[in-house]
This record gives structure tokens, C-alpha cells and sequence, in this order.
């Protein structure tokens, strides 16, 4: 439990320290959102970084991701392994067309494996 703490007080230093962040005047911004996560039952902990490069163009957010591992209480600090291999990256788009809907497109690809996952197409109604 003692771990699951000290990782819960890393994850939000991480996110204070690491949120939304205008690059310039390009209209690019890195989001960054850093997830501590304890399971009761498995006694667990992982911590798990992901860097977000966002971009809005004409009323459509256009973004790509990748998930880090940082640390798991069965290897320690795994971020060094991180860069062993290719990272997937997760693309999406989400256009507002209506105050009530959403429309998004997202896929991923994996640079290792050198293939795109299912493409999805979402419309999400807010009544």
C-alpha cells in the first residue's frame, strides 16, 4: 500500500508538472497525463505515462498518442524498456458538429508490427 502512495504522489507531481502545454503560436499542444493504478485484489501497481501531441484545425482536434510504462511493482522503473521496441500510436480526430454531438475517427498504428488497427468511427449524442 505504501508503494501504491508514493506512485499516486509521483503520478500528480507528473500532472501538475506536465499538463497542457502550448507550443508556440502553431496551434500544437502536448498534453501529458500521468495514471497511477493500484488493484486490491492482484496487489499491483503500475504507473503509466502518456504523451499527447494535439492540433486544431478549423473545428477539428487532431491528435496522436503513445502509452508508456513507467513502473510496475514486479519490474521496478520499466521506462528504459520502453525504448527497446517501436511504439503503437494512437490517432484520432473529433469534430464537434452540434452543441449536442460528437463525431470521432481513431485508429492505431504500430510501428513494430507495421500494420493499422480497426478504424472507428464514433457519433456520441448528449441530450
Amino acid at each position: 500500500m505504501r508503494t501504491f502512495v508514493l506512485a499516486m504522489v509521483a503520478a500528480m507531481a507528473a500532472t501538475t508538472a506536465m499538463a497542457e502545454t502550448a507550443l508556440g503560436t502553431t496551434g500544437l499542444t502536448l498534453n501529458t497525463e500521468a495514471e497511477a493504478q493500484y488493484k486490491v485484489d492482484a496487489e499491483t501497481t503500475t504507473i503509466k505515462l502518456t504523451p499527447e501531441l494535439s492540433y486544431a484545425l478549423m473545428g477539428v482536434d487532431l491528435t496522436a498518442a503513445t502509452t508508456l510504462n513507467v513502473y510496475d511493482n514486479a519490474g521496478g522503473f520499466t521506462l528504459d524498456d520502453e525504448f527497446d521496441h517501436m511504439p503503437t500510436i494512437d490517432l484520432g480526430a473529433t469534430y464537434m458538429m452540434r452543441d449536442d454531438l460528437e463525431l470521432e475517427l481513431g485508429t492505431a498504428y504500430d510501428l513494430e508490427a507495421k500494420e493499422r488497427s480497426e478504424i472507428t468511427l464514433t457519433a456520441t449524442f448528449n441530450f
